[in-house]
């Protein structure tokens, strides 16, 4: 499913970072698909964080298949964020417990149908992408523990922490979502990446299942 059809159907909130830039970036040219153009993008974006450089038009208009509209709509939309959000070059996010994560993730208390989001941290704890990982019906989210070291691995995380909702509003962890952190924990372990903790967000509550 393409971004913009995903978007539609299910909402912008399940939209990974690199599809919300392929929106963006909107089409590719030819010899290059906007997925590869995006990829490429987000590279230098993640660049310019790690160096703690501020991202330019002109390094953008480097890439192949990005022109000067594209890329000023690409800094436009990464200002607009910082301005909405008070985030700036300057800061970084910095998230080493449960209450900052329990921040980001509350917008999930009033979804209607389960989800499970990913917050992908380097080894600083510092933030570097959220990721929606399984949408559910209304009480179940079918979670892949494939999915979940994938995108930990692409996002190059020294440290996750995950939170689902639970739409009937109470946070209280199952037995199911207990096991489940267990076997995550585990298997993230075998490639190097820790589980900081699971989050079960309800409604104005969340509850921390410890690792």
């Amino acid at each position: 499913m393409l971004p913009r059809e995903k978007l539609l159907k299910r909402g912008i909130s399940v939209l990974s970072d690199i599809e919300l830039l392929q929106i963006l970036i909107g089409s590719g040219v030819k010899g290059r698909n906007f997925k590869q153009i995006s990829k490429s993008v987000m590279q230098e974006i993640q660049q310019a964080i790690k160096k703690q450089s501020s991202i330019e038009l002109k390094r953008l208009i480097r890439i192949e298949g990005v022109g000067e509209v594209v890329a000023m709509r690409v800094l436009c939309g990464i200002e607009l964020g910082k301005r909405v959000y008070g985030i700036y070059d300057q800061e970084k996010v910095v998230v080493t417990d449960s209450q900052s994560a329990y921040t980001i993730f509350k917008d999930m208390q009033n979804l209607k149908r389960e989800r499970v989001d990913m917050l992908c941290l380097n080894s600083r704890f510092e933030y570097i992408s959220r990721e929606s990982v399984a949408m559910g019906s209304l009480n179940c989210a079918n979670l892949s523990p494939r999915e979940v070291a994938y995108t930990a691995l692409t996002n190059n995380s020294a440290f996750v922490i995950l939170a689902h909702n639970h739409p009937s509003g109470d946070s209280s962890p199952s037995k199911e979502d207990i096991e489940l952190t267990k076997n995550l924990n585990d298997g993230l372990n075998l490639i190097g990446i820790q589980l900081l903790d699971h989050i079960v967000i309800g409604l104005n509550s969340w509850k921390s299942i410890t690792v």
